[in-house]
């Protein structure tokens, strides 16, 4: 389950800790949880964290090597923005370390490249889509919803493969696994269909959920409550 089971460094480790801290105390600076003052967002946001899990605990194995399974970052991002969607990646990888059974010293980088990361590149692109691209509710639903987690995934598994060669001395013959880009590419597929008709339901469906952006921008609705 991402590093949870890969002899890393110490100073690696550690590395990875102290990035995972920083960023997590950059995101309790923000104050997100003021965005779930609403009893309702609290359910949506603890659900969501425990679907999550779920789909961080049905993975595949690569040759004894990187591991691939739904990240579910950009839904989180979506609905509830960068802030919270780290804090949130930061329990989803505590609870896999929990239900795995992990040592301490690969939970730090876990949620670096498959929480932080995912996170980043999609708030990145959401703000993109807001800069440039037309406000209405088919880009809203293409870009955070299909094409945003579909980069995300691709990036974070380019990145894991990255560390894994790196750890390995630099040589990628021997760690990266026959069909890998075959196997991202239908993962990217996969995290595409499931954040995508996730937030084409929820935005239809339960336009408040989504806090990240006025209703009114999007019209994904009447106005909020």
């Amino acid at each position: 389950m991402g590093f949870f089971y890969t002899p890393l460094p110490l100073w690696v480790s550690i590395g990875a800790w102290v990035a995972a801290a920083g960023l997590l105390a950059l995101a309790v600076l923000r104050r997100p949880f003021k965005r779930l003052q609403d009893a309702t967002l609290q359910h949506v946001w603890l659900a969501i964290i425990v679907a999550i899990s779920v789909l961080w605990a049905s993975n595949a194995w690569l040759e004894d090597g990187p591991v691939m399974h739904l990240l579910g970052a950009t839904l989180f991002v979506t609905l509830f923005d960068w802030a919270l969607a780290l804090v949130a990646m930061a329990a989803v990888s505590g609870i896999a370390a929990v239900v795995f059974d992990a040592a301490w010293q690969g939970i730090a980088l876990t949620f670096l490249v498959y929480g932080a990361m995912p996170v980043g590149i999609s708030s990145l692109l959401q703000r993109a889509s807001l800069a440039w691209l037309p406000r209405n509710l088919f880009v809203f639903i293409a870009i955070q919803g299909f094409v945003s987690p579909a980069v995300a995934v691709a990036l974070a598994s380019a990145v894991a493969i990255g560390f894994h060669v790196g750890l390995a001395g630099g040589s990628p013959k021997i760690i990266i696994p026959a069909g890998y880009a075959l196997s991202v590419l239908l993962l990217a597929l996969g995290e595409a269909w499931f954040t995508g008709m996730s937030t084409a339901l929820i935005a239809v469906y339960k336009p408040t959920w989504v806090t990240t952006n006025d209703v009114r921008r999007y019209r994904l609705g009447g106005p909020r409550t």
